[in-house]
């Protein structure tokens, strides 16, 4: 399907609407980090290539296949007991790579936008805070959840 049609002003979704929701047991129960979460990065599905040069001709390029992708989540730190730092550090800590999904909606949860869903997903990184003496900012931690794949639907 080409392209059509021209961007116009007002067409780009801003992030600060952003819905962000965990599903930390693997149970399909959302709980909703927005409040706390301050940004999403994702990375990753990259598909590797290497090449080889005959002696004679162009390059041979092969394909792999792609990886997994990676979405990190920043979170405002709070030391509260159903706080997302002590339940994303506890299921961290209580099972290696435990199951663990991750969804968010760039525009907000408004019916017919899009969010993005992991599948597949494992718990992989979330370490404790970080920072210094001198910071006028709010203390945050990240976490990482590694997916076999991340699917973007519209919510109805």
């Amino acid at each position: 399907m080409p392209i059509s049609g021209t961007y116009t002003a007002g067409d780009a979704i801003s992030f600060k609407d952003c819905l962000v929701e965990v599903d930390p047991l693997n149970t399909e129960v959302w709980a909703d980090i927005d409040s706390w979460a301050t940004e999403v990065a994702v990375s990753g599905e990259d598909i590797p290539t290497t090449e080889v040069y005959p002696f004679e001709g162009s390059a041979i390029v092969f394909a792999g296949s792609k990886s997994p992708v990676e979405v990190s989540v920043t979170c405002v730190y709070t030391e509260g007991s159903t706080d997302p730092f002590q339940i994303i550090r506890d299921r961290f800590e209580a099972v290696d790579g435990a199951p663990f999904e991750v969804r968010f909606t760039p525009a907000g949860s408004a019916s017919g936008n899009f969010r993005f869903t992991t599948a597949g997903g494992k718990l992989i990184a979330c370490p404790p805070p970080t920072g210094s003496g001198d910071a006028s900012s709010a203390t945050v931690f990240t976490f990482v959840v590694r997916a076999d794949s991340l699917t973007r639907g519209a919510i109805t």
